[in-house]
């Protein structure tokens, strides 16, 4: 890809040149659909920032850290904004998935999780177009259209590619030590959910620069780091909504209205949530036996 020449073949610079090219590529691509709200726009847009950032933070050893930290800064801040609406978006779809699933008809029940959401929905999709129209959005892409040009690489970068399993050892360990070290809180589950994306994102995007690199085993810890983060992504939604649910529960009871389906739901995102917590010990198992064939 685009001027990986200038780095010695065999490097880890030039992999990762390779990968920053192509992180930002992915990043400018999705942008205009996320603000002209296409389906699936604000999801993909909000992947690829948070792939920019699991990058920045995996490869860290090889970039200055000041100068990669500062780009992850800027984007942190963007990736919050896109969370505001896709948090919003994903509770309307659930809504509307469970209410399909459970054959409930109740349109006071859907007016109270989905019409009410949707309708929160685009005015923060709104606001989103507003914030990225000004000066600090402008600055951020500029900087970010700069930086694979000409990456702060570090003395590390010299180094031969090989040295990049110890980027992918490191973060398969900290995919293992947040799930030991988990309480069982949301917030703890929370932060391995997060290791297991960075795990993801770091894999997946070396992967790709370097298709021989790792081999079959690649593939298999790219895959295994999607399974904690959407095992325990699932997790959390389903517990979130629950207690959307509950809210719009009350709310509906003091109403007069019926609240019986309102219980159907809970249960219903109680045991999805259940299930996909029931999941997560098989994928760290394929995370080790991944690393393992590295």
């Amino acid at each position: 890809m685009l001027d990986a020449a200038r780095d010695a073949p065999g490097t880890a610079g030039a992999v990762i040149r390779v990968i920053l090219h192509s992180t930002a590529a992915g990043l400018f691509d999705t942008e205009r659909a996320a603000l002209a709200d296409e389906p699936d726009g604000v999801h993909q847009h909000r992947t690829r920032v948070r792939r920019l950032r699991s990058v920045l933070a995996g490869f860290r050893d090889y970039l200055d850290d000041a100068a990669a930290e500062h780009l992850r800064v800027q984007f942190a801040e963007w990736g919050r904004e896109l969370g505001v609406v896709r948090d919003i978006e994903v509770r309307a779809n659930a809504a509307a998935s469970a209410i399909d699933e459970l054959g409930i008809d109740d349109p006071h029940l859907e007016r109270r999780l989905v019409g009410v959401d949707r309708a929160e929905y685009r005015g923060a999709h709104a606001r989103l177009r507003e914030q990225h129209a000004g000066s600090r959005s402008a600055a951020r892409m500029d900087a970010l259209r700069r930086f694979p040009d000409d990456p702060p690489l570090s003395a590390a970068a010299d180094a031969p590619i090989d040295t990049l399993q110890s980027v992918v050892r490191r973060e398969a360990r900290r995919v293992r030590r947040a799930v030991t070290r988990s309480d069982g809180s949301l917030d703890a589950l929370h932060d391995a959910r997060k290791a297991g994306r960075r795990l993801r994102y770091v894999v997946e995007a070396l992967h790709e620069a370097a298709p021989d690199f790792g081999g079959d085993a690649m593939d298999a810890l790219a895959r295994a780091g999607e399974e904690v983060h959407d095992s325990l992504g699932t997790h959390r939604d389903e517990l979130l909504f629950g207690d959307r649910v509950r809210r719009a529960r009350t709310h509906a009871g003091r109403a007069g209205e019926r609240v019986g389906n309102f219980d159907l739901l809970i249960v219903h995102a109680e045991t999805k949530g259940r299930e996909a917590l029931e999941r997560l010990p098989a994928a760290i198992a394929r995370v080790r036996e991944a690393v393992a064939g590295l």
